[in-house]
């Protein structure tokens, strides 16, 4: 018989979205006040980056154990910098107040280049 196993990395959606429109995705947290804490959502083109090349705007306020992540048209242009497409890592980190970080999700972001412009 096998052992059990705890997996603790945060379950993995892969976002792809096209340069120059606006995105927003809703995440829905079972048993979280979203509004006790912060939230964020960082983009990085490498995991261990020091730094994020963007950030998500995170609304809180819009459901509760709800979260509204959303890029405006300018930053998945941006995230193009040039180039035909874009593909980063993203994750959306949640620090309930007295408590520990917890990273809820992660994953793969692609942007996709856009022909009208």
């Amino acid at each position: 018989m096998k052992p059990p196993k705890v997996n603790l990395v945060p379950k993995t959606v892969d976002l792809a979205v096209y340069a120059g429109d606006g995105a927003t995705v809703r995440i829905t947290v079972n048993g979280g006040d979203m509004t006790d804490g912060v939230v964020e959502a960082q983009i990085r083109t490498n995991r261990l980056d020091a730094d994020p090349i963007d950030e998500f705007v995170v609304d809180v306020t819009a459901d509760p154990g709800s979260v509204l992540l959303s890029l405006t048209g300018a930053q998945t242009e941006a995230l193009l910098n040039g180039n035909n497409g874009y593909q980063g890592a993203w994750d959306m980190q949640w620090t309930p107040t007295g408590h520990e970080p917890v990273t809820l999700v992660q994953g793969k972001l692609t942007v996709v280049a856009d022909v009208t412009r």
